[in-house]
């Protein structure tokens, strides 16, 4: 599995299979009305988290983006790339029949992952921590606020940032939808600025929604372990009445965890982006392919070498090759011999060649 590591046998490019998982996601956005727990909507989200992990690992494993750039140094196409962690975030928030927690654990990594990537490259400006806390220790002091001043203050806050989030996506989801139509009308035709300008909406609303959706997961992680204790002391509750019922309790089949995979090349990249995730393991390209490999979804190098050597390209070059060796061998058998035939063959040829220079020929209607 050595060679694994290094070279990949690649059969679709990334863009196509971006595309592909772009298309995948719309139309599920579009069949609203379809129940979450469908089992046809859940086939369709799987297919989509899978086609974008794949551009993830591609992504990955091209080294694509690096934390020394900015954005204006991204390539226009390379741009819709940094979208793929806040895809497989929306994607995943709509599996069912899995833990939820683990879930909204994968989610959260997801999008903490796309805006610490967006911030990085300049595309996001996280909130200033210092300055609010600054702001909420001034709001203790004593003497400063009365506690029902301060209260209202802060809901004011919150209240009149909501408001200027929900404007300012309402524009970008206006600008978002006019620019797509211009680009999916003329794709080719379309100049680069504008297409630029489209990919760089379309990472400032999802930015917005990240932010929202990680509001979301927090109250939903607090009810989920609300929930848990709950049904923990219930347990307790029932086993010390009734006595252990462990005997009797239904097997269950064990669930493979969910493993979120961010853009990351190899185990040093693993190490520090999963730095701020150790109980949730990432997954590096090499480690992806040599799983592929083992549940036979990607061919063994190995076997891919020896399926080379017998493809009917290389039968045709070794034909060729025969025939060419034939060729000359009974060309040296007839030197050898002497032969007087071929010996006037190519003693008529020399001749020719001196008395024709090269290039004479076919002069018709030349000046």
């Amino acid at each position: 599995m050595a060679e694994a590591k290094n070279e990949i046998p690649l059969d679709r490019k990334l863009s196509e299979i971006f595309d592909e998982g772009y298309a995948a996601m719309n139309r599920l956005d579009e069949n609203a009305a379809m129940p979450t727990n469908a089992p046809e909507f859940q086939v369709a989200v799987k297919k989509a988290i899978g086609l974008f992990e794949d551009a993830t690992r591609l992504v990955s494993l091209v080294g694509m983006f690096s934390s020394n750039e900015s954005y204006e140094e991204v390539p226009t196409e390379n741009l819709r790339y940094f979208l793929l962690p806040f895809f497989l975030g929306k994607m995943t928030l709509r599996l069912c029949n899995v833990n939820r927690a683990e879930v909204v654990e994968v989610a959260e990594v997801y999008f903490k992952d796309f805006l610490k990537r967006c911030e990085n490259y300049r595309l996001y400006e996280s909130p200033d921590k210092d300055s609010d806390a600054a702001r909420d220790e001034l709001a203790i002091v004593p003497g400063v606020q009365s506690d029902k001043m301060r209260e209202l203050q802060r809901m004011g806050q919150e209240r009149n940032e909501k408001i200027r989030k929900f404007q300012e996506k309402k524009t970008l989801e206006e600008k978002i939808k006019q620019l797509r139509y211009v680009v999916e009308q003329a794709e080719d035709k379309i100049d680069e600025e504008t297409k630029r300008e489209f990919y760089l909406s379309l990472l400032k609303s999802a930015t917005v929604e990240s932010e929202e959706e990680l509001e979301s997961v927090a109250r939903e992680k607090q009810m989920l372990q609300f929930m848990a204790a709950n049904a923990k002391n219930r347990t307790d509750d029932d086993n010390g009445e009734a006595g252990p019922r462990s005997g009797h309790a239904a097997k269950r089949h064990p669930v493979k965890p969910l493993k979120p995979i961010i853009i990351t090349r190899d185990a040093v990249q693993k190490a520090v982006y999963g730095l701020g995730y150790p109980s949730l393991p990432t997954m590096t390209v090499a480690e992806f392919y040599e799983q592929r490999v083992a549940e036979g979804i990607f061919p063994d190098p190995e076997k891919m070498k020896e399926v080379n050597k017998n493809s009917l390209m290389n039968r045709v070059h070794q034909d060729n090759a025969a025939e060419q060796d034939r060729e000359d061998e009974q060309q040296e058998q007839l030197i050898e011999r002497d032969d007087e035939e071929y010996l006037a063959r190519q003693r008529a040829k020399d001749e020719f060649k001196d008395e024709h220079r090269r290039g004479e020929g076919n002069r018709h209607n030349r000046s």
